[in-house]
Formats: structure tokens, C-alpha cells, sequence
């Protein structure tokens, strides 16, 4: 076969899209364009029953005697399924070689089974419509008599189901247990394990006992390889990192082994022969974007905030669309005369991307109607550019909800100064005045917006979910800005979006919907309708709205044996964008329909869900959310009693019952990080009923296990961080705020807390670059005086007194209504008088810390303090340095009010000796400025009656003095004073 017609069929088996490039090939024999068109084109039927694939896969003798072998031993444990399964893997790739063809051709056939297992497996779990398997039975040859085994026989069924989620688990993580078909998934994995030649299977056993960075190392070592092909290599690499982000969307948390291995198969490395020489094309630029893509896929299910928003990012400038998010004037209701304020996304495609668009989005889910008597189906715009709702929205609304936010994130780059709070504004453009929107858009009516590129809806819904998943729940603006970019993908043309990607935006909207009055009636609706089409339960429960037309007609179609290979079939399309969102399997949005009514307290429905899913923990928070604690306990214990390998249950049993043992039973089947995490908190802080003290050491080496197993959990490295500052394990403690740090740099606590551990070390710069992160991470109102007190001592050791300025005005703006002049630290403002006043004053050439500190001192330190005796005298300094008179008797003045009023004058000698003294500094202010001229010039003075002002403060002070001081130093000093004026 000639190298272009095989390297253009692997691109088009990435991008799922016989389209995009012709599929000829010189070799007759081999019909591998006619597979591969078939494949992509989603007639499975007809690509098991091809040559090759029957006589060597499915028919083959060889794999039938295996698989009727272990059938006979009436056994189905964990090692006989991997033996089973790396068995078929090793004759498939046996038989296919022994067929007279280049081995290129050999290894392609080989990864196109693969992509054909993988594919079923998606269809089955994620996307539909149902596959006629039964049907198929007799083609499927050694899968048919496995399934007719699994059939007859419930008890070797489920024994068979249990033993293959096992097979299938890591880090003590095991997929849904109502996963459809999953050996579908360890064939298509293993196959492409062996493919790529690595060292260690992740369905090996000993991959269970490798900690995650052994793991992660041998699964992405290939010095087994099987083939030199840098294309056919490139192509593996890339369907491998498929099927795991599929094997990871299965566990109920993410995995972090498997989103290292997904980003090292996704490197540019490994995949750029498939890309490399095809130039500026525009199928060069839909597999750049893929990739893009699918790398932020893989980064919003690690919960990696940065390495989302940089793939987008650079998403966004291979694709060149053009997005903005503008104000807008919009009517809402039937009856509305008035347009009011309201957002909306413009967003155009570029050409060469619309080029590759196919026209075979003529079926669309059931989309629900509003039918309401008020509310128009879709929003009327006028007046883009329109700045109203930002003004409306900005004066109440802002991000100030971020420490509610859960974050567990992973991140390999270096530390950013760029908080997360503007993370929308990152990812979604804003144009607050019509002259900000670019041309083009600006040229568009919001009301008939042309339709995009597929690719560029994906990436609309990839930025949609990354902000929806990065700011904070609840937030109104937020919402706004969602429910724009859902309808931008909602309100194109008619069957212009891709079935799934319309189905994705119904289903965001409905959640955005169900959480507002107006629309909760309408989101709930389209949210049951998208579960019967696609949910785990869609025919086995009463339905509320009518099967769709592909549903109906899809089964005839696929095992129509007459078939064009050029025929598209429903599931095609379903699948072409899979891999470049976030994978949804059907058990997911059962639940998400669970929990949505859960908030909308209805509690029954909600539990007919999750005991229907056999989703024991979620039915237990369910029962202790209508305080049904005993119900609550059962199902847990009925999760473990229905799996006793379950090392997630008995976590969540240890959690509900505060016992550790639970807790060392799970680590014990599964190394389940999150079972020595509570473990640790357990031995930190322990219930005042459990008998035992308080153990930080154990609790640390607790946690220790937990961070060798999972080492991507930002809230686990921090609690890592602070068991080490109160051991006073210093080294300990800047390690794990590190590390924490490398996952989520927005955690002002963090940065300050590492700087905690820096000084101790005597590390001072780099506590101060430490801190100088802390003060610019986060949200400023959530953050703690105590940051910038740090950050202040720091800055005074190292003399950078620009910095100690700056907190300084902060730590005094922090709180003036309850902390008062307490945050006001005079020796540090001494010390910035120092500085400014070393340099003579010149009024014309005056630094910024000079206007800076003057302006703290002589304007910001008065409103708030007004008080304190030393103060006011400082500002004195600063005002004579200044050669501002007045100002400095001004000043010495309401020195001397301050200690004369202080209710401490006529009960402690120290209090009166501090007003005598502040007298006397007084006095001689009036000596030495009342004659000097004033501030308007002319004859003015600074106080042409100094004299009776000074007699009038002596004898005030006499008399508030005289009868408890009469015979003491200090009032024999006023008398003298009195004599000499």
C-alpha cells in the first residue's frame, strides 16, 4: 500500500471522518479503506463479518478452543480473565501477522479492531443507540459463546461482571458496576498495550501492587515495541490515550496515574509523525485541534485549572474562531415593550475549518419546549455591545465565593502570579462596548448567527464546562455567561450541530434551568428526556416522551448486510466528537438527575434512582440527608456485603462509622487513597469517644501512604503541610506546600504557609517571593490580615520598604471599624519615616514611595488613628521635613488633646509624666513656629497668639493634675514652664 493512502487512513480513523481525506488504496486484497470507511462510518455489522476480521478474529479456530477452555473451567477469577484476555490479545495479533501483507497493513488491521472494540464499548455506555448484540451473536464467534455463557448462567454472570470491573480497576478505584460489556474495553486496552509495546499491562496484577509513579513509568515505557512505523506508532499512542480517558471517566473520582499516562501519550513526541508534513491544510488544522482538545479533556477530568485553560487556549488559535461574550439589550416575554440587559456569545468559524463540515446532522435529540404563556422560546436581541448587565451584575456580584470552591487540581508547570478569580474571562472574551467587538462579529445578527465548525462547538462546550467547573457554584454572573455559551451550540441553524454536541447543550442548559423558577419545570423535563434516550435505564423504565427516529430505525440499518459502505449511520455521528469533550457514560446522568432533584428536596425520586443505579453510598447520603441514619448505615454495609473487594465502600463504611479498621480494610484490598487520608485526620484529631489520643506522628505517616498513592490532591498535601509545621518538621512542611502548590497556585494560605516553613529555614528571599504570591493569589476579601503582617516582617528584614509600605496601607485599610489603630505598627512607620525623610524634600521631584509614604502618614494613618500621642508626633516629622509649619503645630496640638483626654491621666503617674512631656514638646512648638509665616503668606503667621495658647495649655493641664499629681516631678515641670512664659 502506498505510505499516503495508509497514513490518510489513520487520519482519518483519529478525526472519525472518512471526509476529510480520500481513502484509496493501491492493494486490492487488502480492502483495508473499505474497513476503515465502514468503521469510521458505524457499520460494525459489516466490519466483523470482513474478511479479515472473521477468519483470523471472530471465526478463528485458535481463539474459539481458548476461550470454550476457560468457559469448561467453570471459573472466572481475576488472573484466569487477564490470561483469557491477553490470550485472545497475543492469537489476534498472531493470526493477523501470518497474513501475506506488509506489516504496517498487518499492525493497522490490528489497531482498527481495537478502535472497533473500543468504539462498541462507547456506543454501549455512552452515547447509543442500543447495538443488537443478540443479533450479532453467530458473527461475534468466541464473544457469542462468552455472552451465551454469561446469559444461562446468572451466578457465572455476575462472578464474570465482578472479576472484569477487578481487571479493570486502579488505585483502589473500580468502574460502575452496571458498566455494559466491559471485556469490549479490556480487549480494546490490551490490544493496544501490546501494540505499543509496554512494559507493565494495566491489567496485569502486579500493576495493582506498583506504587503510581512505577505505574506511570512502565506503562508509558515501550522498549517492547512491535513496530517501527512512526505513523502506525503515533496512531496507537493516540487511541490508547482514548481508551483510558474512557477507562477514567468509569471511576467515581479521577485517576491521577492515568492523566499523567493520558498526557504522555498525547505529547507532542508521539504524535507528531501523524501531523508533521501536512503543512497549513485544513486537515492539519483539525488534528491539531483534536489534540488541543482532547488534552483540556483530559485536564477538566484531572480538575488541572492552568493546563485546562492553556490547551483552550491554544484550541483557540489553531481553530482561529473568532468569540466574544458582549451586552446586549434582549426581550424575554411575549408581552415585553421594553428590551432589558442581557448576555450573549457571538462566534464565527473559519473558513477552513467549515470546509471539513459535514451535512449529516439531520437528526437532533428531543428538545424540550418551554410552551409557556409569558416566556418566549428564545431571547429577542438588539443594541449588541450594550454594558448594562455588566454594570448591574458587577455592583453585587462578584467572585467572592472562592473558598467554597473544591478544588483538587493537577499541574506540572511553573508557579503564575494569575489568580483563578478571572478564569472566565480567560476562556470566554469580553466585550463590554460595541467599538471592542471585532469586525466580523460585530457584522453578525445575534438573532442568526451562522453555524460553526463541529470541532469549534466542541471547544464552546470544553470552555463552557471549564468555567462552569473553575468559579464558583451559584454565582449569578456566572450563570449568565453559561447559559450565553449553551446557546450560542442551541439557537445555530437548524441541524447544524452534531447530535451529541446538541445533546451536551441541552443537558447544561437543563441543570442551568432546574436551578431557576421560571425554567425548573422545562429543565427537569428536558433532563428526564435525555435520560430515557441515553441513561442506563432508557428501556427499563416508563418513559416520558417517545423513542426518537434513530432509536427506532437504527437496529435495521446496522444489520442491513446490503449496505453502502458510504452510508452514515446514527451512531457515526454520535461518535465523531466522543473523545474531544468530557465523556458523559449513561449511569452519569442518572445520577446527575438524581442529585439535581436531591436539591430540589426530592428526596423519594431521587432514591428510586439511586437504588435502581445500586448506588449504595449516594442512597445512604440520601437517608442521612431526611436524618434516616439507620437506613443510612444498612446500605453501605449492603455495598460491601454485594462486594467485599470493594475498597471504596469500605472507606465510605469507615466514614460513616468513624472506624478505622474499615479505613485499614480498604487500603488493605485496594490502596485507596482516600481510606489513609481519613485515616490520618482520624489519628489528628480523634471523636472524644474513641479512647485514644491525639497522634501527629501517626496521623503524617498516614498521610505519607496516602500521597505515595494518589500524589495529585492539593487539600491532602496541605493538611500534609500544616502536620509538619506543628511537628516543627520544617523541611517536611515546605516539601508538601510545594508540591500542593504545583497543583493550585490560587491558595493565598498555602503560599503563606510555605513561607512559614522558609523562614524557619532562614530562607528569607524566598519567604518573601512565598508571600509575594500569597498577597496576589485568591480573592483580597477572603484574604487574613495575618498574610500581610508576615509578608511586612519579611519585607523589613530584606529592606524593601516599597513592599513594607504597601502592606502597611493594607494591614490599615483591613478592618477600621473593629481593629482600630491595633493594626497600625508605629515602629514600622518610624522606620518608613526614616527612609523618606534621609532625602532632603523637593517638592517637584518627589519619587512614588514619597507621595506614597506621605500619603499614608499625613492622610490615611490621621483617619484612622487619632489617638495615640506617638503617632501624632511622627506626623510631625514628616510635616516639618515637609517645611509645612502649621501643619506640624497642628499636629502637636492633637498630640497633647490625645494625652490630656486619656482616661489614664488621673490614675497612672506614667500617663501624666507622657502629657507633661507632650506639653513641653508643645510649648516649644509655639516658641519656635508661632512666628513664622503662615500658610497663606502675606502677614499671616502659623499663630500670632501663640503665647496664650501655650499659658492656656499649661494651666488646663495644671488643673487636671493638681489633685492627684500636685507634689510630683511633672507637675512641678508645668509650674516652672508657667514661670518662664
Amino acid at each position: 500500500m502506498d505510505s499516503n493512502a495508509l497514513i490518510n487512513i489513520h487520519r482519518c480513523l483519529i478525526l472519525l471522518d472518512t471526509k476529510v481525506s480520500v481513502l484509496q488504496c493501491d492493494s486490492e486484497e487488502t480492502k483495508l479503506d473499505e474497513l476503515t470507511t465502514r468503521l469510521i462510518n458505524g457499520q460494525y455489522a459489516k466490519v466483523i463479518e470482513s474478511d479479515v476480521f472473521a477468519n483470523q478474529v471472530f471465526q478463528n479456530q485458535k481463539i474459539q478452543n481458548l476461550v470454550t477452555k476457560f468457559i469448561s473451567n467453570e471459573r472466572c477469577d481475576q488472573a484466569d480473565l487477564y490470561t483469557l484476555i491477553t490470550g485472545i490479545t497475543q492469537l489476534i495479533i498472531s493470526n493477523i501477522s501470518d497474513i501475506n501483507l506488509d506489516a504496517s497493513i498487518q499492525q493497522t488491521y490490528c489497531l482498527s479492531l481495537a478502535v472497533l472494540f473500543l468504539q462498541i464499548f462507547v456506543q454501549l455506555n455512552f452515547t447509543g443507540p442500543t447495538l443488537p448484540l443478540l443479533s450479532l451473536k453467530d458473527k461475534l464467534g468466541f464473544i457469542g459463546t462468552l455472552s451465551s455463557k454469561i446469559t444461562s448462567d446468572e451466578k457465572y454472570a455476575a462472578q464474570f461482571q465482578r472479576n472484569m470491573l477487578k481487571l479493570l480497576s486502579i488505585e483502589g478505584q473500580q468502574p460502575y458496576n452496571l458498566v455494559d460489556s466491559p471485556l469490549f474495553l479490556a480487549l480494546a486496552c490490551n490490544i493496544l498495550e501490546t501494540l505499543q509495546g509496554v512494559q507493565v499491562s494495566l491489567l496485569s496484577p502486579e500493576a495493582a501492587q506498583m506504587n503510581s509513579e512505577e505505574f506511570v513509568q512502565l506503562s508509558c515505557s515501550t522498549s517492547n515495541i512491535i513496530s517501527s512505523d512512526c505513523i502506525l506508532l503515533a496512531s496507537i499512542s493516540w487511541w490508547r490515550e482514548r481508551a483510558l480517558q474512557i477507562l477514567q471517566s468509569l471511576y467515581s473520582d479521577y485517576s491521577a496515574s492515568l492523566t499523567v499516562i493520558c498526557y504522555s501519550l498525547l505529547s507532542k513526541e508521539r504524535i507528531l509523525p501523524i501531523i508533521d508534513g501536512i503543512g497549513a491544510s485544513s486537515i492539519g488544522q483539525a488534528l491539531l485541534l483534536t489534540r488541543q482538545l482532547e488534552l483540556a479533556k483530559c485536564s477538566l477530568a484531572g480538575n488541572s485549572e492552568l493546563k485546562t485553560m492553556e490547551s483552550l487556549s491554544r484550541a483557540g488559535d489553531i481553530s482561529g474562531i473568532e468569540l466574544v461574550l458582549t451586552g446586549c439589550k434582549a426581550k424575554r416575554t411575549k408581552y415585553q415593550h421594553k428590551s432589558i440587559a442581557a448576555l450573549t456569545v457571538l462566534a464565527k468559524s473559519k473558513e477552513s475549518l467549515l470546509r471539513l463540515q459535514t451535512n449529516d446532522s439531520n437528526l437532533s435529540p428531543q428538545d424540550v419546549k418551554l410552551n409557556d404563556d409569558t416566556f418566549l422560546e428564545k431571547p429577542v436581541f438588539d443594541e449588541l455591545g450594550d454594558d448594562e448587565i455588566f454594570k448591574q451584575k458587577g455592583e453585587t456580584l462578584k467572585y467572592d465565593d472562592l473558598n467554597d470552591i473544591k478544588r483538587i487540581k493537577i499541574d506540572y508547570t511553573d508557579f503564575s502570579d494569575e489568580s483563578s478569580v478571572d478564569f472566565s474571562r480567560k476562556l470566554l472574551p469580553t466585550a463590554k462596548h460595541k467599538a471592542d467587538i471585532p469586525n466580523d462579529l460585530n457584522a453578525l445578527d445575534p438573532n442568526a448567527q451562522p453555524a460553526l465548525a463541529g470541532l469549534d462547538y466542541a471547544q464552546l462546550l470544553s470552555r463552557m464546562e471549564a468555567i462552569k467547573k473553575n468559579t464558583p457554584k451559584g454565582n449569578a454572573l456566572v450563570d449568565e455567561e453559561l447559559i450565553a455559551l449553551v446557546q450560542r451550540v442551541l439557537f445555530s441553524p437548524e441541524c447544524s450541530v452534531n447530535w451529541l454536541l446538541f445533546s451536551r447543550a441541552l443537558w447544561y442548559r437543563s441543570l442551568l434551568e432546574a436551578s431557576k423558577r421560571a425554567t425548573v419545570e422545562r429543565g427537569v423535563l428536558q433532563l428526564y428526556s435525555l435520560v430515557e434516550e441515553l441513561g442506563i435505564t432508557s428501556d427499563k423504565t416508563a418513559r416520558l416522551f417517545p423513542k426518537s427516529d434513530d432509536d427506532v430505525c437504527f437496529p435495521q440499518e446496522f444489520l442491513n448486510t446490503s449496505i453502502d459502505s458510504r452510508k452514515v449511520l446514527a451512531n457515526s455521528i454520535r461518535l465523531r466528537y466522543v473523545y474531544v469533550i468530557s465523556a458523559m457514560p449513561k449511569w452519569e446522568m442518572d445520577l446527575q438527575l438524581a442529585h439535581k432533584l436531591t436539591e430540589l428536596r426530592l428526596f423519594k425520586s431521587a432514591l428510586e434512582i439511586y437504588e435502581r443505579l445500586r448506588q449504595w453510598p449516594d442512597a445512604a447520603v440520601c437517608y442521612e440527608t431526611t436524618g434516616d441514619k439507620v437506613n443510612a448505615r444498612s446500605v453501605i454495609e449492603k455495598a460491601v456485603a454485594e462486594d467485599p473487594d470493594n475498597a471504596r465502600a469500605w472507606c465510605i463504611l469507615g466514614d460513616v462509622t468513624t472506624n478505622p479498621q474499615y479505613w485499614e480494610k480498604s487500603w488493605e484490598l485496594g490502596h485507596y487513597a482516600d481510606a489513609k487520608s481519613s485515616l490520618a485526620k482520624y489519628y489528628y484529631k480523634p471523636p472524644k469517644d474513641s479512647g485514644i489520643e491525639r497522634d501527629v506522628k501517626k496521623a503524617i505517616d498516614n498521610m505519607y501512604d496516602c500521597l505515595c498513592s494518589n500524589p495529585i490532591n492539593f487539600d491532602n498535601w496541605y493538611f500534609y503541610g500544616c502536620m509538619g509545621l506543628e511537628v516543627s518538621n520544617y523541611e517536611l512542611a515546605s516539601e508538601a506546600f510545594h508540591r500542593a502548590l504545583n497543583i493550585d497556585d490560587s491558595s493565598p494560605y498555602a503560599w503563606s504557609n510555605l513561607a512559614s516553613a522558609l523562614i524557619k529555614l532562614e530562607k528569607f528571599p524566598e519567604a518573601f517571593q512565598a508571600l509575594s504570591k500569597a498577597i496576589n493569589a485568591g480573592d483580597a476579601t477572603k484574604k487574613s490580615w495575618r498574610i500581610w503582617e508576615n509578608f511586612l516582617t519579611i519585607a523589613i528584614k530584606l529592606g524593601k520598604w516599597s513592599d513594607v509600605l504597601r502592606a502597611s496601607i493594607i494591614l490599615l485599610n483591613s478592618d477600621k471599624t473593629s481593629l482600630g489603630s491595633s493594626k497600625l505598627d508605629i515602629p514600622v512607620m518610624e522606620k518608613l519615616i526614616g527612609v523618606l525623610t534621609r532625602d532632603p524634600y523637593d517638592p517637584e521631584s518627589l519619587t512614588f514611595f514619597q507621595n506614597s509614604c506621605i500619603d499614608f502618614v499625613c492622610n490615611k494613618v490621621p483617619s484612622v488613628v487619632n489617638n495615640d500621642v506617638r503617632c501624632w508626633k511622627d506626623i510631625a516629622k514628616v510635616n516639618q521635613w515637609r517645611r509645612k509649619p502649621w501643619l506640624v503645630l497642628d499636629n502637636y496640638e492633637k498630640a497633647y488633646r490625645a494625652s490630656v483626654n486619656s482616661p489614664k491621666l488621673t490614675l497612672e503617674e506614667d500617663s501624666w509624666n507622657v502629657a507633661v512631656d507632650t506639653c513641653a514638646d508643645l510649648i516649644k512648638a509655639y516658641q519656635d513656629l508661632g512666628e513664622l509665616p503662615g500658610r497663606f503668606g502675606a502677614d499671616d503667621l502659623v499663630c500670632k497668639n501663640w503665647k496664650f495658647k501655650a499659658k492656656s495649655s499649661i494651666r488646663s493641664l495644671i488643673s487636671k493634675g493638681k489633685r492627684m499629681w500636685e507634689y510630683t516631678d511633672g507637675y512641678e515641670r508645668l509650674q516652672k514652664m508657667k514661670r518662664e512664659l
